[in-house]
């Protein structure tokens, strides 16, 4: 058979030059390879099934047989390793049992990416022995699995602690209109942190800081005691100002690698990159396919991770 020009389909139309037989020939692997490109573009797209299929002159039930076989497959990341020396890391809650934990570099290029059922110590190790590139920084929200595998995996790297997560953090303990003046003052100092620009700003705040834990030392320690007993027969008690005590230790745990970002300039104070550059899309895209599996939930966030790493 050799090419004879084209039907008037526009496919290519091939002649028999012994017999002279015609006949209109289909390439499978190119039809696969178009319909797998016209499923992806869906995921991507914020149409539903049917205006998609009238975008492209279809029906819905032809578009269906079309993504059937695709709807099973699993995208993996891409081989190529992404040079960076900072990593930003974080983990998005896809439904309860399903969770995606990702990485990616300042430059917004997707690093890697990892299913797995919740955000623990063992499944950020599993992801981060995943990724053989060995990063000087890592930014990240300070959940405790995540820097306990940081610190397994990396050791001696420098961790940011994201600002915007402990003040709002914070914020949610000490509500909008605390009580107590010693809340009033502690919401006031957390939200000053984003004016700290130099190191002289540090010190500053780290002086007003001291003088607040000075005055209300005693006050965060307060206890209220119960009349039940413990089984040791010791009196039950809990802290009078549970949200305030609660609030200066999430501060405390997280100073030490709150402000690395004045010592290292490169190094950005907020995964905000991740949160808005990724998450944020993830969860527009998943809202315009409302009702779809997790399968396939699943193939809307790894197509778009990959996209980005590309």
């Amino acid at each position: 058979m050799q090419k004879w020009g084209s039907h008037r389909s526009g496919k290519a139309h091939y002649r028999c030059p012994r017999c002279g037989s015609n006949e209109t020939r289909l390439r499978v692997d190119l039809t696969q390879k178009y319909h797998r490109q016209l499923y992806q573009k869906w995921l991507l797209s914020k149409l539903t099934l049917s205006d998609f299929g009238v975008a492209y002159r279809v029906t819905r039930r032809t578009l269906d047989r079309w993504f059937t076989p695709f709807r099973d497959e699993e995208i993996t990341p891409s081989c190529h390793l992404i040079q960076s020396d900072i990593f930003i890391i974080d983990g998005y809650y896809v439904e309860y049992g399903a969770t995606v934990l990702i990485a990616q570099n300042p430059l917004n290029q997707v690093v890697g990416w990892h299913f797995t059922y919740t955000e623990n110590s063992s499944t950020w190790l599993t992801f981060l022995n995943s990724i053989s590139a060995f990063p000087r920084a890592v930014i990240c929200d300070g959940q405790k699995g995540m820097l306990k595998a940081i610190k397994l995996r990396y050791p001696g790297v420098i961790i940011q602690r994201c600002q915007f997560h402990v003040i709002h953090q914070i914020n949610l303990l000490l509500t909008k209109h605390p009580e107590t003046e010693a809340a009033r003052k502690l919401k006031y100092l957390v939200n000053q942190i984003v004016l700290v620009k130099s190191k002289d700003d540090l010190r500053t705040w780290l002086l007003t800081y001291k003088s607040w834990y000075q005055q209300y030392r005693a006050f965060l320690k307060e206890r209220t005691y119960q009349e039940k007993l413990t089984p040791t027969g010791r009196r039950k008690w809990h802290y009078t100002h549970g949200h305030l005590h609660a609030s200066h230790s999430h501060l405390k745990n997280a100073l030490p690698n709150l402000f690395q970002y004045l010592r290292y300039p490169q190094i950005p104070n907020t995964s905000n990159r991740i949160e808005g550059g990724i998450n944020a899309q993830i969860q527009r895209l998943i809202d315009h396919h409302r009702g779809t599996k997790l399968l396939q939930r699943r193939q809307i966030i790894a197509l778009l991770l990959k996209r980005k790493q590309e």
